[in-house]
């Protein structure tokens, strides 16, 4: 199957045949699940928007990227890719990460897709911080929109699909364009919104080359594993060094009898026993 045939939409069977053909006739990528997922968020942050009407600058305040004390929250680096500045600002970033979200998920699958899409965002948001903080002093202007991560999905399908167009136009020569653009805009115009974009791409670029040296940055469910497994050991070497000591315990009863034990001790076996008893429970329930 060709690239384009992997990369452009080709519907389900039977019922959904004739929403395929559509799809193949106008070009419209296939919708993968964590690209939907991302656009269906950043649609439900726009939705709240329109509901709080006025109000919906305490939203912002909350969720956008700014200098000062404000930098040290973490959380803004993430909540910041989801907030959009009016319609046609979400709707650009919305048809950017349809179009160029899915080809990057089929190949990295779902979960380091994500991760690669919100450190690219973090890296646009880094990158504008750093220059904000120099031209603008320590607090500077907010920072709010998904660009970032859709200029580093851009600039990934420019380096791993060389081969994919946008319209007519090879999207390699698209990214190289758009590079141009903002480092003019960003030292001629001192335009910080630009300054994330690049910010966005550099990371975009320095993601691939690690990737192609070997080096690959855990996804967000390899995170969870880990520490599920770090969880699971944990639990595991507690358990052992208790039952240890419940039987050093039953070893003291038996030598010195049930009034030699400690307060500890006494609380320790009760503890012991009600968990045992707790498992024995569960396994009738079974």
């Amino acid at each position: 199957m060709s690239f384009r045939d992997r990369l452009y939409a080709g519907g389900g069977e039977n019922d959904a045949g004739s929403m395929g053909q559509i799809g193949r006739q106008i070009g419209l990528p296939r919708p993968t699940p964590m690209t939907l997922m991302l656009i269906g968020l950043n649609a439900l942050v726009a939705l709240i928007m329109i509901l709080l009407g006025d109000n919906k600058g305490r939203l912002v305040a909350f969720m956008d990227l700014e200098g000062g004390r404000r930098a040290l929250q973490a959380w803004r680096f993430i909540t910041f890719q989801f907030v959009h500045g009016g319609a046609s600002h979400f709707l650009w970033n919305m048809v950017g990460l349809y179009f160029f979200g899915p080809p990057l998920e089929r190949v990295w699958g779902k979960w380091r897709f994500l991760a690669f899409y919100l450190l690219c965002g973090i890296g646009g948001g880094l990158v504008f911080q750093a220059i904000a903080a120099i031209w603008a002093g320590p607090v500077g202007p907010g920072l709010i929109g998904a660009s970032g991560g859709i200029l580093g999905c851009v600039m990934a399908c420019a380096i791993l699909f060389p081969e994919m167009t946008m319209l007519i136009i090879p999207i390699r020569w698209v990214a190289g364009f758009l590079v141009a653009l903002y480092v003019l805009s960003v030292v001629w115009e001192k335009n910080l919104s630009n300054a994330a974009h690049l910010g966005g791409m550099a990371t975009a670029a320095l993601w691939i080359w690690a990737e192609r040296r070997g080096v690959r940055l855990p996804a967000p469910r390899a995170l969870t594993n880990r520490v599920r497994q770090g969880l699971w050991e944990r639990r595991l070497r507690e358990r052992d060094n208790l039952q240890q000591e419940i039987d050093r315990i039953l070893q003291k009863i038996h030598d010195q009898g049930l009034n030699s034990l400690t307060g500890r001790e006494k609380r320790l076996l009760k503890k012991a026993t009600e968990a045992q008893r707790e498992e024995d429970r569960r396994v009738r329930r079974l």
